[in-house]
This record gives C-alpha cells, structure tokens and sequence, in this order.
C-alpha cells in the first residue's frame, strides 16, 4: 500500500506497514494523534493496517466516531481518503499519495472536510444542555457508596435519552418517540443499581475490584444468566482482558471445577486509570441437562480480570441450581406414592442415577424394596431407565427403558405425566 498521511487537530502521522497500529485521543502519552478537545475520549479510537488496507475502530468513546454520517462501533471499518471522518466532533483527515511527500502534496488525494453529522450536531446540543445538571447524571456505581454517583471521569457513557433543544429536533423525537441519541444508540448505558441487580460478590487486590451483580441467585438447566461485571480501576493499569465463566465444582470431578460456558467480556489491552468504573453486561448459557446443587454439587460464577505486569482479579458468586426436569420426574412418582429416595448426578456429565420406592403395600405384594433408576439426556431427549434387580421372585434382572421429548415433557400435565409412568412400571412388574 502507499503511504497514508493522518492529521488530527495538531498532531500528524504517516501510517504504513513500518507503523500498523495507532491511538488516537486525549491522552498524548498514549495517542500519537491527540487532541484536548472535551468531545474526545482519554482513548478514542484505533487506526490500524491490515492486509493492505486501513481500518478505524471504536474503542468505547462517549461521543462517538463517525465514518460519512454513520457512527462506527468496536467492528473495525475500512477508511479511505474521500470519506468524512470524526472523532467526537473533531474532524479526522486522510490523505495518501503513492510517494513519500507531504500529505497535501500535488496529486494526492484527501478526506472531505464537511460538517459534522446532523446526528451527532443533535446530540452534542443535547448533551450540553443535559451536563448543566450533574446530579441528574447517574453514569457509574462507585464501590463502597452508598448509592449511585456521577463520576466525570468514569470509564462510563451519559444517559442516553438526552432532552431535544430545539423545536425541530422536539418535533421529529416527539413523532418517533425517542431522541435522536436513541436512535443511533449514542451514550451507552449506566451501570445497574443496587435495586436492579440485588446479588452482587466482589473481588479486589490493590490493582482494582471485580464485582459480579445478578438479579437472583437461583438457576435451573437451559436458562441464560444475565447479569453485569463492573470493573473499578484503584491504580494505573493495562487490562489485557475481562472474562466471566459458569464453573460445576463436583465432588468427584476435577479440583479446579467443569467449565460449563465462558464469556470473554471485554478483549484488550487497554489502559486504565485509578477511579475508572467500567460496567460490562454479560450472558452464559446453562445446560440443558444441569447438576442440581446438593451435597455432591456446587455452581458459582467465577470472574476474572487479567492485568499485564501485575496481581490479576479474581471474583466468584455462588449460585443454586436446579433441574425442571428432573422435578418433573419426581412430581409425576409422587403422584404414584413412589419416592425418590436417592438421585445422585455422575461428575461432568448430564447423568442421574439412583433409586425410587413403591407404596408399602406394593413393595410387600411385588417382593421388591426399590427400583433402580438411571436418567440420561441425549441430545433433544430424555432417556429413563428403570430396573429391578434379582430377588426370591425374579430369576433375572428386570429391565426396561423408554425415552421423552424434552420440551414436551416439560410441557406435560403432571396426570398425564403419571399415567405414562405407571404403565412402564406395571410393564416392568409383569402386570
């Protein structure tokens, strides 16, 4: 590729394959192409090389970046001179000639200065008038308050729905019902309080604090966990990523725990300063065929910050677990008067095995104390198999098995449900 030359307010680079990889924002220790214009952040944007081509990416900005009108998020976009660029309100220029000159050299091409987007013009006059009141301003929880606090220099986005200013702008958000912020989804979102996400555990060293935060404590299998991370900075540090897992602790499996699912939250580097409050939303997925929490059992969810040069964050919430269907085999016995009296789960696999009791009256006609029962998920079915081992009245083994759709089991009437299980029992019996 030939050279591309960037000029940001004052501040100007050559980038090419010698130099793939800029910042650009407030922070000229780490941006090469800077400016202390307020609409930009510490860490605005990213320019990058690859494969020939240039690339402009969001890095979480408060203001936006704006590539020909429409606001770019953290998917990297290709760049070009010709295109109208900004970085907040702050015009980025590009220009590329195929010989090392000057970047307004004879003959080479430049990006368009225009004004700035209509959008984002709208957004900046809402803003201002909006950040006349602080107090109004919840952007970010601070660790140890007692309640919500507005930090201006929180790693964290005003509110987004910001009041109109003018008449026309008031008009065409009153017709849609949302401002024009809303629309182009500007201002992110505040971290939860408190009152939303009630069950919250935290982890912290010197280098900052984890803190996990749910809206309850109680899952059952083929759920989705939402909740939040939000990560306090209390030093200078560079965050190489954030992830959040779903761990199985058995007491049989491995020491460290099964790893269900994982999610990496927010992929660095990136630096941070001692104050920032980051909130990251998350969502693991439960599986379909769970361990419920008992004896043998125990779930959490387990937080991890790892930091470059430095002690990582670790932070875990327990949680319960439960299993629908299982509950639906236990409710459809009951209705017989068989109990379960043992199911136990085998480590790291979607198995149940245990043992159910006829009525006494039965157990004495039939000549059986209990039925054995083995319960495995296989795929989008339940597989249930019962058995009746040897006695003075069976030569062998009895055995027999049978399989439920899942979804219509978890639909089923529990008389429905009953019914079944006492034709395959009178089957097994040799009635």
């Amino acid at each position: 590729m030939s050279q591309m030359f960037i000029t940001f307010d004052q501040s100007q680079v050559v980038l090419d394959p010698q130099k793939p990889r800029i910042f650009i924002g407030r922070d000229a220790r780490l941006c090469p192409l800077h400016t202390e214009d307020p609409s930009v952040s510490r860490q605005h944007a990213e320019l990058f090389v690859d494969s020939g081509h240039v690339y402009l990416t969001d890095m979480g900005s408060s203001n936006g970046t704006w590539v020909n009108g429409v606001p770019v998020r953290r998917l990297p976009v290709p760049i070009s001179p010709g295109m109208q660029i900004y970085i907040g309100r702050v015009p980025l220029i590009v220009g590329q000639t195929q010989a090392a000159a000057p970047a307004y050299a004879d003959g080479g091409q430049k990006t368009m200065f225009a004004a700035p987007p209509e959008a984002l013009q709208n957004y900046m006059q809402q803003r201002a008038a909006y950040e006349a009141q602080p107090q109004q301003l919840p952007t970010g929880y601070q660790a140890q308050s007692a309640g919500p606090q507005f930090q201006p220099g929180a790693v964290t986005s005003a509110p987004v729905a910001a009041p109109a200013t003018n008449a026309a702008v008031g008009q065409t958000n009153a017709a849609v019902g949302q401002t024009n912020a809303e629309i182009v989804g500007l201002g992110g979102k505040a971290a939860p309080l408190p009152a939303e996400y009630a069950y919250r555990r935290q982890g912290s060293n010197n280098n900052g604090a984890l803190l996990i935060a749910l809206k309850g404590d109680s899952f059952a299998n083929n759920a989705v966990i939402d909740g939040y991370l939000e990560y306090t900075a209390l030093d200078n540090e560079t965050i190489n990523f954030i992830t959040i897992e779903l761990v199985e602790y058995h007491k049989k499996g491995p020491k460290n725990g099964h790893v269900w699912d994982r999610m990496l939250v927010r992929q660095g580097p990136w630096k941070t300063r001692k104050g920032d409050v980051l909130p990251m939303p998350f969502q693991l997925r439960v599986p379909p065929g769970t361990a419920v929490t008992g004896r043998d059992v125990n779930w959490e969810l387990r937080g991890y910050v790892d930091i470059n040069w430095g002690f990582d964050i670790e932070a875990s919430s327990p949680i319960m677990m439960k299993n629908v269907d299982l509950e639906q085999v236990r409710d459809a016995l009951g209705a017989l008067d068989y109990r379960i009296v043992e199911l136990d789960p085998y480590p790291m696999g979607q198995r149940y095995y245990g043992k159910f009791q006829p009525p006494p009256q039965l157990r004495s006609q039939w000549g059986v104390s209990d039925i054995n029962l083995d319960i495995e998920y296989l795929g989008a079915n339940l597989s249930i198999k019962m058995e009746v081992e040897k006695t003075s009245l069976f030569k062998f083994d009895k055995k027999i098995d049978f399989l439920f759709d899942l979804q219509q089991l978890r639909a089923a009437p529990k008389a429905e449900l009953a019914k079944h299980f006492q034709q395959y029992i009178n089957q097994l019996m040799g009635k």
